[in-house]
């Protein structure tokens, strides 16, 4: 198919799967990028990706009620392709919030503007941490990669969707606890072994106040450990950016019946 016998009704379907990924996503997503800059955005992808969309069982006549019920559908499965990949962020974002906690942090949480949500400070850092590293290492193509691809596992011309897509899913979101639990082991292993350590203090020397000095030293480790842990951290977010795109063909496979 090319622009000259490009048909409006297949370029719309297509639109409207890319156009629900690209406000949930992650970075395409977000407050800062202008709504009519997402709308371009997934049009001029749309264009793109129409040649290679397999519309097999062909698309119900333009106009017609089950036309815009498939459309809607796709601006469904748009949305929970950008909310998976999505998982990542909540993982790092949950990861800094226990972490902040164990820190002594739980006062300092800030109201983050974009997802309408309170964050501790460590959380925040963490995710915005997440998002640069993401951008830096090519995540954004993964992402793009993944929607093209999820045309040919689940083209928008299929009937039904499999119920077993839901099973999948559920898999794919306890991965989120995954993350967070993967990124904060160095900083909590540290944190419980000066709270080990703090015990064994207040046990023999009974007269100093442990609560005095166990607080800036929680404090000065866990930030001490984070600054170091950094690469650690950007070795488990490439192989969780990874593993997110094996989520999408999975929860995407399944839908269709595969």
């Amino acid at each position: 198919m090319t622009l000259t016998n490009l048909e409006p009704e297949v370029l719309l379907m297509v639109f409207m799967r890319i156009s629900g990924f690209v406000f949930a996503a992650p970075v395409f997503g977000s407050r800062l990028v202008p709504v009519l800059v997402k709308v371009w955005f997934s049009l001029f992808f749309a264009f793109a990706l129409v040649p290679i969309v397999g519309l097999e069982g062909g698309l119900p006549s333009f106009g017609s009620p089950a036309y815009f019920i498939l459309a809607a559908r796709e601006v469904l499965v748009g949305l929970l392709i950008g909310f998976i990949s999505t998982f990542f962020v909540y993982g790092v974002e949950f990861a800094g919030h226990v972490l902040g906690l164990q820190m002594g942090f739980a006062a300092s949480t800030l109201f983050d503007p974009f997802s309408n949500t309170e964050v501790s400070v460590i959380g925040r850092f963490q995710g915005l941490l997440a998002i640069t590293l993401f951008l830096g290492m090519n995540g954004h193509h993964i992402l793009l990669s993944s929607l093209a691809a999820s045309y040919q596992i689940l083209a928008p011309s299929a009937k039904s969707l499999a119920a077993s897509g839901a099973k999948e899913l559920i898999y794919a979101t306890s991965n989120v606890f995954m993350v967070a639990v993967r990124i904060s082991i160095p900083v909590l292993s540290a944190l419980f072994m000066v709270e080990v350590g703090l015990a064994l203090l207040a046990k023999t020397v009974p007269q100093m106040n442990i609560f005095v000095v166990g607080f800036p030293l929680k404090i000065a480790v866990g930030l001490t450990v984070l600054g170091f842990s950094i690469p650690y951290f950007a070795y488990i977010l490439a192989k969780t950016i990874l593993g997110t795109n094996a989520d999408l063909r999975s929860v995407l496979g399944a839908m269709a019946g595969g």
